[in-house]
């Protein structure tokens, strides 16, 4: 990011785009937060700081969306996401703050590179994934939500290539990720990810996340959604590769 915008203004940007992607507009640009962060804050702090703004986001999502889940969709990547979270706190507990660092640029470019696929591709018929397939899924969104909370893309094109329909799209992801982050929380205050200093730092920018969600219902009604999204595809990429090159 540049070296004019101060880093306090990171973690409150990150916060107000949370609300914005879980109101539906520019869905990958929750994806943005932690790479945000990791460059204002060391990227042990940055999961840290985002991961009960995602919880109280993920909440508020659920209760708009209550009961329109389909759970047959996700019970299987659930438990898949299960060994991916455990394979994510190994890694993230046992690699230095700069491979971190390097580790959330290269999550954010190749789940960019899978949110432009599937904005250009859609399979012609529904697919219907193998329990292998389903478990391994699980297991890459478990392990990417773990170490960048970037796990949306992995899901979203999961759910798509079935041809889920629009309202039990975004009811089963919120459910999915509602739990998925929920569960993670213990292992992240046990390895000192979460702190009473995050987490009083949380509470600043909690009220940054209903705005973003006013925003971005105000933005689907006003705004061109391809031209957004390419320009959120066009931030990721360029936040990675800085990521990358610290």
């Amino acid at each position: 990011m540049h070296a004019s915008v101060p880093a306090w203004v990171y973690p409150y940007l990150g916060a107000f785009l949370i609300g914005l992607s879980k109101a539906g507009f520019a869905t990958g640009l929750g994806m943005l937060t932690t790479p945000l962060l990791a460059t204002a804050v060391p990227a042990r702090q940055a999961i840290g700081i985002v991961l009960p703004l995602l919880c109280f986001a993920d909440l508020l999502t659920l209760s708009a969306f209550w009961k329109k889940w389909k759970l047959d969709l996700i019970r299987i990547p659930f438990w898949g996401a299960l060994g991916g979270v455990a394979l994510g706190m190994a890694f993230v507990s046992h690699i230095s703050e700069h491979l971190l660092r390097v580790s959330i640029g290269a999550t954010a470019l190749v789940l960019t590179c899978l949110l432009i696929i599937r904005n250009i591709w859609y399979p012609q018929r529904a697919w219907h994934p193998t329990l292998a397939a389903a478990l391994l899924t699980g297991v890459a969104a478990g392990f990417s939500s773990t170490i960048s909370h970037g796990a949306g893309p992995i899901m979203a094109i999961y759910l798509l290539a079935q041809k889920t329909d629009k309202t039990a799209f975004v009811a089963s992801n919120a459910i999915f990720f509602t739990v998925l982050n929920l569960v993670k929380v213990p292992p992240y205050a046990l390895s000192g990810l979460i702190t009473p200093a995050t987490l009083l730092q949380d509470l600043r920018y909690l009220a940054c996340i209903p705005v973003g969600v006013a925003v971005g219902w105000l933005a689907n009604r006003i705004l061109p959604q391809k031209a957004f999204d390419w320009l959120v595809y066009g931030l990721l990429m360029v936040t990675g590769i800085q990521l990358l090159l610290a």
